[in-house]
């Protein structure tokens, strides 16, 4: 199961809009996002130096940082006191619950002038040179991420748009894309720290706007028995 933890802000946008946000590959924190291994860097390079591309390595991976989008899930049965920490940020939060397949099904049709994906993530050790399968396009290097962050258990939707388009100032920090919200829905999960104010909020607003997943609160709000 997918799971993406949102704050109320942005569940209720979600609501209103029925979008997903894709941040810009180059405004992610991780220094090694989208980093390439010293062998890849090498291929490269020497692809420039031999006349058979026009285009340094500083500047491919300058190009591809900006025109690749990414919207990224948590795969777990359950969910995650971390997650919950990092990413709701406050009580007042949700996470919103898919599958792989729901989630392709819900993207069907989006951005079809462009290259989009679901990449289960792989940590490596990227100073090592580890193998990387970056076929049939280098935008798969975004399917690696440095160890550091392997308990994120992340899956990521990939846009590439490299090749298609300019870099424009709306698009500079990330996409809204629309998408089939009743086909992506699994629950609606709610905060298990959330006040009773917050949701019966949550419940009202997904009724209201026509949502038919299950609206349920954390199992960790449970008490022990």
């Amino acid at each position: 199961m997918l799971w993406r933890y949102l704050d109320a802000a942005k569940l209720f946008d979600f609501f209103e809009n029925s979008t997903l946000f894709f941040c810009r590959a180059d405004h992610f924190s991780d220094k090694f996002e989208g980093a390439f291994t010293p062998s890849l860097r090498q291929q490269i390079s020497d692809a420039y130096a031999r006349g058979e591309i026009d285009y340094t390595y500083e500047q491919f991976k300058r190009r591809m940082r900006e025109s690749v989008f990414i919207n990224c899930w948590h795969r777990s049965q359950d969910d995650s006191a971390a997650m919950w920490a990092l990413y709701g940020k406050s009580e007042c939060a949700v996470a919103l619950t898919t599958t792989v397949g729901q989630l392709a099904g819900a993207l069907k049709g989006v951005e079809t002038e462009h290259d989009i994906s679901i990449e289960r993530v792989e940590y490596v050790k990227h100073w090592s040179d580890p193998k990387l399968d970056v076929s049939p396009d280098y935008a798969r290097i975004f399917a690696y991420k440095t160890k550091a962050y392997e308990y994120e258990k992340e899956v990521r939707v990939i846009i590439d748009r490299t090749g298609y388009s300019t870099i424009s100032e709306e698009n500079h920090y990330g996409i809204m894309v629309s998408i089939d919200a009743t086909r992506l829905l699994r629950s609606i999960v709610i905060a298990p720290d959330a006040p009773p104010w917050f949701e019966k909020l949550v419940r009202q607003s997904a009724l209201r706007y026509g949502v038919k997943a299950a609206v349920r609160r954390s199992k960790l709000a449970t008490d022990p028995i």
